[in-house]
């Protein structure tokens, strides 16, 4: 394969660069997470090779493929990051390739269309927050102040939020005050957090490994695990499996589970996909556990229905983001 695509790479006319274009990014699109192999970096280095010949359109359904994809070198997701806004705008929305000072850079110099696409990120940065705010124009501080993955300080929120319509404004004070709380909870100690006991390990029809299988295989999904194991009163392999479809260590997710609020758990399981049915099965388990009226998961489940699955997405990787930033700090 390596051979015919370079022979492919060598071709200096316009249609050959793109269908090397074309057929490299598929295969650097299927590797999806596998980065740093040999052939990884062959085919990003090529990518990067005739990334400047290549026309706009070839451009955009390139960073569109690759957006998602973790194998993108950096320095070719920082080329499509800094390229004509319908080429940049997937990749500075979702890529985990670009770096923080490439996106810095970009909000310093770019126009509005580019700030736009910082500001949906899942995750901002409280630098990055502080140059889109002062950069940006209202719709760029409007979507910065409204999600919850963005890294922003008190004083600066609040100005940002008097901007805002008024109940909007106090949905999103409200969204982020309980998160900020959540968030302080995960580096608390276990006593110090209003919880109910641990879980205990139960017998179920089918391991979370077997689950884990069968979903990969797509025999079964992660929705039907996770009823299932509520049904059998066993949240702790549940927990097993939110932990890993969410990216969040298993001990926060346990943690989250036996909380006596619902933020956290409702964040990872609308983060991870589980609908309302679900989730509503593991509400009535986790009441049995807390000793809970099931009237409290009733409420629960309301408020589910009413969690955007963006939002919940942006608070996941917010949270998974201040520990990895936490445990790089306490190994430093």
């Amino acid at each position: 394969m390596t051979n015919s695509l370079l022979q492919i790479a060598k071709g200096s006319s316009s249609e050959k660069k793109h269908e090397l274009a074309e057929h490299v990014t598929d295969l650097l699109a299927a590797r999806a997470t596998d980065s740093g192999s040999e052939e990884t970096n062959l085919l990003n280095n090529m990518l990067e090779g005739v990334y400047d010949s290549l026309a706009l359109d070839t451009k955009q359904k390139m960073s569109e493929r690759l957006a998602g994809v973790k194998a993108t070198s950096s320095k070719l997701a920082a080329a499509m990051a800094n390229d004509e806004l319908p080429v940049a705008k997937a990749i500075l929305e979702q890529s985990e390739s670009l770096k923080e000072e490439d996106l810095q850079k970009i909000a310093q110099i770019k126009e509005q269309g580019h700030l736009l696409a910082i500001a949906n990120r899942d995750h901002v940065s409280n630098d990055l927050s502080k140059l889109l705010i002062k950069r940006g124009n209202k719709d760029v501080r409007h979507t910065i102040a409204s999600n919850l993955g963005a890294e922003i300080e008190m004083a600066e929120f609040e100005v940002l939020v008097k901007d805002m319509p008024k109940q909007l404004g106090d949905r999103i004070r409200h969204l982020r005050k309980s998160n900020d709380e959540l968030i302080e909870d995960l580096f608390k100690d276990e006593g110090e957090i209003a919880s109910g006991v641990e879980l205990v390990k139960r017998t179920s029809k089918i391991s979370p490994k077997a689950w884990l299988i069968g979903i990969r295989l797509k025999k079964t999904t992660l929705n039907k695990a996770i009823y299932q194991l509520a049904q059998e009163h066993n949240l702790l392999d549940a927990v097993a499996l939110l932990s890993f479809f969410s990216g969040l260590q298993t001990k926060y997710v346990h943690n989250l589970m036996v909380r006596f609020d619902s933020t956290g758990i409702a964040t990872v399981c609308r983060a991870t996909g589980i609908g309302a049915k679900e989730f509503q099965a593991v509400c009535k388990e986790r009441c049995k556990h807390l000793k809970f009226p099931e009237s409290t998961g009733s409420k629960w489940l309301t408020n589910y229905h009413m969690l955007d699955e963006t939002d919940a997405r942006r608070l996941l990787a917010l949270m998974k983001m201040k520990l990895k930033n936490a445990n790089q700090e306490q190994a430093a």
